[in-house]
């Protein structure tokens, strides 16, 4: 379903219940067909398992064993890939390959510990240090936004449960649990090239879509292309969860492709395509549907539209509207229009009022003294409920919430908005942007829930962790300080520190520079992102002997911890 203008007057046919419980857009109930977990014979020496976690995992058959593309999203997942492999060939694992670096902690399941330099593992040059340091600065946020994304603050069960995730049926199966199993590459392609593993031809395509380290995997004497630029459904340009993509990099990915001319198509994402005629009109439609969007879009903005004008300008023609492998169930339109526009342009419109607008507080005041007072405003935004125009009641009564965040009745009604355009959006990512905040409207979870790990710092470059402490100092506690604190990391022989500065902080890198430390604490990167994961606390950390102070005392030690948002100091 398109949604109407401004997302009003959304009918109930739209929806219906899924196997699950689900109350959600029935084209999206109905996508989740496409994930039911089997094994795929693409071509002789060619297999796929779809529908095991996000991203599926293909199997090439070579000479002496198995050449495996992708891991997925941890060793479990992978073991339950290698389960389904096992019914093809008993022959051991003879490479890896990574597509981008999403989907390679899984590899443990068929590298074990020692040998890694047995089995050819082939990546992009940039996977590593995607996979180490990648947004290190926003991890919290993008962590928050991608559980927010796929679902994981949602039930398992029941009308606010997720049917799929458009792109896969699940990204973690709780139950099982998640071990990450991430291997380096010992083999990394920059730009194009041909090799042979394991006896066959392979050749390596660099991409850029949704990261900047794909490759097309082309398998030339078979016509099989393994790749992550078609997705089975519209792109996701203008991602919710903030990363930046620009599209015309993804186009010429898929004229990369193009280029190819594959009989089969595989996509990391997605049903394979089978046949050359078929794979040629899949990449025709995904390459006019991005390339539309993108020029209309520029056409817009040169006609001097705003953001807001451009989404209503920017509509698919109805052959690419309704193409099968362009349907809304992950990315939309609008983002698109949107994501460009912030990418290309940045945040200003056309309209200098909102350079310097009055604050979202002031606004709220007005708005409400102008529908004639709290009561009013309550009251039309329930009556635009009734009328079924539910993105102008979740609007309306945001100007309440803005001024009285604990209202109850408002939070309700703008719950209750929010749920049923979840409920008629075709889009998994919105309907699980949607359901997450009405989760949080209701109390069932915290807007300030903790969903960063130590394992998700841990195993960063030390530098990296520095980093992701820098970002949290508060400039009203150290305004006056100037003091340098030097970390000892055991595990990774690494002096690196962090020097904080009248209100900022900068990391400083030991092995490399000779400056004296005021303070110096001894320990290692899992102990250290355990603190800064608040999954200890500084109290602790101290008495079990995680956190050693070497030079300096523990008041100091302290009072500079506590300049940082978020580490816990003391037991309570």
């Amino acid at each position: 379903m398109e949604m109407t203008k401004n997302q009003s007057n959304i009918k109930e046919s739209v929806t219906k219940i899924g196997p699950k419980g689900e109350v959600a857009n029935s084209k999206l109930i109905d996508h989740s067909k496409n994930f039911e977990k089997r094994l795929v014979k693409i071509t002789d020496g060619v297999y796929q398992v779809i529908g095991v976690g996000l991203a599926n995992t293909t199997m090439i058959e070579g000479k002496n064993g198995m050449i495996i593309v992708d891991t997925g999203d941890g060793i479990e997942e992978a073991e339950e890939h290698l389960e389904e492999f096992r019914k093809i060939t008993d022959k051991p694992v003879s490479a890896i390959i990574y597509t981008h670096w999403h989907y390679t902690v899984g590899t443990r399941a068929y590298v074990p510990e020692g040998l890694e330099d047995s089995i050819e593992i082939w990546g992009h040059e940039l996977v590593d240090a995607n996979i180490s340091a990648n947004n290190v600065d926003l991890k919290q946020t993008h962590i928050k936004k991608a559980f927010t994304q796929f679902g994981l603050f949602l039930p398992p069960k029941g009308p606010d449960a997720f049917p799929n995730l458009a792109l896969g049926s699940y990204y973690i199966d709780f139950e099982k649990g998640r071990t990450r199993g991430y291997v380096k590459p010992n083999r990394t392609v920059s730009k194009a090239c041909k090799t042979v593993i394991d006896g066959i031809n392979v050749e390596f395509i660099p991409t850029i879509t949704d990261t900047n380290d794909g490759l097309i995997i082309w398998l030339p004497d078979k016509g099989v292309a393994i790749n992550n630029v078609l997705w089975g459904v519209f792109p996701n340009i203008g991602a919710l969860r903030g990363d930046t993509r620009d599209p015309k990099n993804w186009i010429n990915s898929i004229k990369e492709l193009r280029a190819l001319k594959p009989t089969h198509i595989i996509g990391v994402h997605g049903v394979p395509i089978f046949g050359s005629k078929e794979s040629e009109n899949a990449i025709e439609e995904y390459h006019d549907g991005m390339q539309f969007v993108y020029d209309q879009t520029i056409r817009g903005i040169n006609l001097g539209l705003s953001p807001e004008d451009l989404v209503e300008f920017v509509k698919l023609p109805s052959h690419l509207k309704n193409s099968p492998i362009l349907q809304p169930f992950y990315g939309e339109v609008a983002n698109f229009v949107r994501g460009t526009y912030a990418y290309l342009i940045g945040w200003y419109g056309n309209d200098t009022a909102t350079i310097h607008p009055v604050s979202k507080k002031v606004e709220a005041e007005k708005i409400i003294n102008g529908f004639g007072g709290l009561e009013k405003v309550l009251e039309e935004a329930q009556k635009a409920y009734d009328d079924l125009e539910f993105a102008w009641s979740a609007q309306l009564i945001t100007y309440v919430l803005k001024l009285y965040p604990d209202h109850k009745l408002a939070r309700q009604i703008k719950a209750n908005a929010l749920r049923k355009l979840a409920e008629a959006s075709p889009s998994s990512i919105t309907r699980n942007f949607y359901l997450t905040h009405v989760l949080e409207l209701e109390g069932k979870i915290s807007p300030n829930v903790r969903v960063v790990k130590s394992e998700n710092i841990s195993t960063l470059q030390p530098e990296a962790i520095m980093n992701f402490l820098r970002v949290k100092i508060d400039p009203v506690k150290s305004e006056t300080v100037n003091q340098l604190m030097r970390v000892n990391l055991t595990d990774s022989n690494v002096e690196i520190g962090l020097q904080v500065r009248k209100g900022l902080a900068e990391v400083v890198n030991f092995n490399t520079n000779s400056i004296t430390p005021d303070l110096t604490i001894q320990t290692t990167c899992k102990d250290l992102a355990q603190l800064l994961t608040c999954e200890i606390t500084l109290e602790n950390a101290l008495t079990i002997g995680n956190i050693t102070i070497i030079k300096g005392s523990k008041e100091e030690a302290t009072n500079f911890l506590a300049m940082f948002d978020e580490i816990i100091i003391e037991n309570k």
